[in-house]
């Protein structure tokens, strides 16, 4: 997974095509940028947060590897949201790419949104060195830290709970499914053996809470 910069501030609209265009640009070609917080118990402010433009193009790429149609939805809904084309070192707005999934998981289900994520780690930079399961989702949070930025984007946070097993305590703004489906495939990235993923705990993000958290194991 690909590390990225320092904080900044995000304007509340977003200008078609690459990042956030220039100051002479058409006002109608600003689009406002779409609410979330009513779509997840996750209580941080994404005002002014922002992901760096390779995670969306690994949205998409995965949306690619389960079918061309579901490739082509997702570039279109980011379309929807002011994002026609992406570049790998540019900003953009979270709020785009997020409710982009939002909007991929009610209109194709769940298992859609799971498979989505568990296509993601087949198109990101791991760290070098990274040996095993337990290492690569240690390594997750850091990941995540260097391609968002904002002062609420949330957390993962992994504890070893047995020889081939650990929980994941998901703390962000991100579908359930896709941090289920995800956590799966970082796993799978890792190791040959057999990879379940389970939801644990007494909170979901999908039901109002704060966080979710996920046991994964690896026989």
């Amino acid at each position: 997974m690909v590390f990225g910069h320092s904080i900044s501030n995000a304007s509340d609209t977003i200008k078609r095509f690459v990042g956030f265009g220039d100051d002479d640009g058409d006002d109608a070609n600003d689009v406002a940028l779409p609410t979330v917080a009513d779509r997840t118990g996750f209580e941080g402010n994404l005002d002014g947060s922002e992901v760096i433009g390779r995670s969306p193009m690994s949205y998409v790429a995965a949306s690619e590897s389960i079918t061309e149609f579901m490739g082509k939805q997702t570039k279109h809904k980011l379309a929807n949201y002011g994002i026609e084309e992406l570049e790998p070192d540019e900003w953009y707005p979270l709020k785009a790419p997020l409710a982009m999934l939002f909007d991929m998981r009610d209109d194709y289900g769940e298992s859609s949104m799971q498979n989505m994520g568990r296509h993601i780690p087949e198109h990101v930079e791991f760290p070098p060195g990274i040996e095993g399961a337990e290492e690569a989702l240690q390594s997750v949070d850091q990941a995540y830290q260097h391609n968002h930025r904002g002062m609420d984007i949330g957390s993962y946070e992994f504890r070893k709970t047995g020889d081939c097993e650990g929980e994941m305590v998901c703390e962000n703004p991100y579908p359930c499914e896709f941090d289920q489906g995800l956590l799966r495939g970082v796993a799978e990235n890792f190791t040959d053996s057999f990879v379940n993923v389970e939801e644990v705990g007494d909170q979901c993000r999908a039901e109002g809470g704060r966080h979710c958290t996920f046991r994964i194991e690896w026989t």
